[in-house]
């Protein structure tokens, strides 16, 4: 191991293969953090040790609020730390009309970025299994408040978002002033955009959070969305609070998804979901289910940038996203006419996508 001049840090994670052995590593990183000068941070993040299946979310995010978030903070009055995967600034403009700024985190972030942490005004996370861990320690051991709200897609999760971070930041006045404005340039767009999308049916499978949020999106626009394939389903957050429920949030600002499936994102189950529902189109989050989509004739718009339907113009911009895919249906149709699922007639036939699961006797029988 080696470090030069600009090293501020170095991460030393683990797999499962690593704990099976045994490797001592957080006895290898304190002895390098004491030769190098710098944090070595083990993490130990084996899918049989988080509780965020195998993606290790928590894991790291502890390693980080033990040995990089700064100790002794001096509290920023205006600083909002924001918790992502991924995905384009969309915050730094929504918040700077509050005269907030952003601290972006954890992909990408520096090492600076990462110890202000523990001075921010407050904490905001989308997909509450990839944040709330980081951003329920910085609460709990920084006094960082996290903001308790539902995400803000569509009007009533951006109003009540930017409400809250207002409270919370001592902005309330400038927080509705934000939101009058918004409403009354968003609008009348927003009506434009209905008449184009008329009549369509559309069908999202991302993770949880993500997937609530879209539909809540897709009913502003008024496109009709009564199935949803979720990767997984998180119960109970880190902060214990109801105010993040984004299901409920959902169902009680706009109404039940009658189709509502939890499953991890096998193909020859999906093909039954759409089958029920017949979409028009498919907002999806992993390029891996786009193909079956068009083998059956529906476009599918892969989110490669997760913040395209966040906020206020985030309702415009997966309303021109959703046309722009619509446009390409011929294509998607005329693929599916030349081309056969690897699927037997059998399970074609069946209506019942977990059939296999609640009678596992059947896959012998085949």
């Amino acid at each position: 191991m080696y470090t030069t001049a600009i090293t501020q840090a170095i991460f030393v994670s683990t797999s499962c293969a690593t704990a099976i052995i045994g490797d001592d590593i957080d006895g290898v990183s304190s002895e390098y953090e004491e030769k190098l000068g710098i944090p070595v941070i083990p993490l130990h993040c084996e899918g049989f040790k988080s509780k965020h299946w195998s993606t290790g979310f928590d894991s790291t995010q502890h390693g980080i609020l033990r040995q990089i978030v700064r100790r002794n903070p001096k509290k920023q009055e205006d600083l909002v730390n924001v918790i992502n995967l991924w995905g384009s600034d969309v915050f730094t403009p929504m918040l700077a009309n509050l005269n907030l700024r952003v601290n972006y985190v954890v992909d990408l972030a520096t090492v600076e970025d990462l110890a202000q942490m523990s001075e921010a005004a407050c904490t905001v996370g989308f997909c509450y299994t990839l944040s709330s861990y980081l951003a329920a320690g910085l609460e709990q051991h920084f006094g960082v408040p996290e903001i308790k709200a539902p995400q803000p897609y569509g009007f009533a999760g951006t109003d009540a978002w930017i409400r809250e971070i207002g409270r919370v930041t001592n902005r309330e006045e400038l927080a509705e002033a934000y939101i009058a404005r918004e409403h009354a340039r968003v609008k009348p767009k927003l009506e434009e955009l209905k008449k184009k999308l008329k009549g369509l049916k559309g069908f999202v499978a991302t993770g949880s959070a993500y997937s609530h949020g879209l539909i809540s999106v897709l009913r502003e626009l008024e496109i009709e969305t009564n199935a949803s394939l979720v990767f997984h389903h998180d119960p109970i957050y880190d902060s214990g609070d109801p105010r993040q429920d984004s299901l409920g949030h959902l169902i009680e600002n706009y109404g039940d998804v009658p189709s509502f499936s939890v499953s991890n994102r096998q193909q020859y189950q999906f093909y039954a979901l759409l089958q029920r529902t017949h979409p028009d189109f498919i907002l999806i989050r992993h390029n891996g289910l786009a193909p079956l989509a068009s083998r059956l004739g529906i476009p599918a718009a892969p989110l490669g940038d997760e913040h395209i339907a966040v906020g206020y113009d985030g309702m415009l911009n997966l309303g021109e996203t959703i046309l722009d895919i619509v446009a390409h249906k011929k294509f998607h149709e005329d693929l599916s006419r030349h081309v056969k699922l690897p699927y037997k007639k059998w399970w074609l036939d069946q209506e019942d996508p977990y059939i296999l699961a609640k009678e596992p006797s059947l896959i012998e029988a085949i």
